[in-house]
């Protein structure tokens, strides 16, 4: 338990960090920080719940995608602002990391069994993130469908 309250409060430091560096207003940083503090805690709590990373980062962002469709016009901000640097705690480093890794390992010279197995982690691994950054992109876009459906309709 404390590992996943560890968790989201380092991605509570990330993401105000990343967010100065595009120079979102000073009075929103402590709100990304409550963003991603809760969109890793929500992350880590469904994978040790057993759900599987896709789902749990989709599951991650529509839920902090909800939160802010509702806090974002109270703070006169946009959401584009305030929603990349709460997910940005999901994206999955280890596994482009180790793709990269691993289609390094094919490109030099080795046997044949050990390209077999590159290629098989280069695969695994690339699918898998493609996966999940799938479902964070997803998981931003598809809530504000429901909440923004006749945002420009004109009657």
């Amino acid at each position: 338990m404390t590992d996943l309250l560890l968790q989201a409060l380092l991605a509570a430091c990330i993401g105000p960090a990343f967010a100065m560096i595009f120079a979102v207003p000073r009075f929103t940083l402590p709100y990304i920080a409550g963003g991603a503090f809760l969109c890793r805690l929500s992350f880590a709590t469904l994978r040790h719940c057993g759900f599987e990373a896709v789902g749990a980062a989709f599951v991650a962002c529509a839920l902090i995608s909800l939160i802010f469709i509702y806090l974002a016009p109270r703070l006169k901000t946009p959401r584009p602002v305030l929603l990349p640097p709460c997910v940005i705690c999901l994206i999955p480093g280890l596994d482009a990391y180790t793709a990269l890794l691993s289609l390094m390992h094919i490109l030099q010279d080795q046997s044949p069994e050990l390209i077999h197995q590159s290629i098989i982690t280069l695969f695994a691994c690339s699918v898998r993130t493609l996966a999940v950054m799938l479902a964070i992109a997803l998981g931003i876009a598809i809530p504000p469908l429901f909440f923004y459906r006749y945002r420009y309709h004109h009657f």
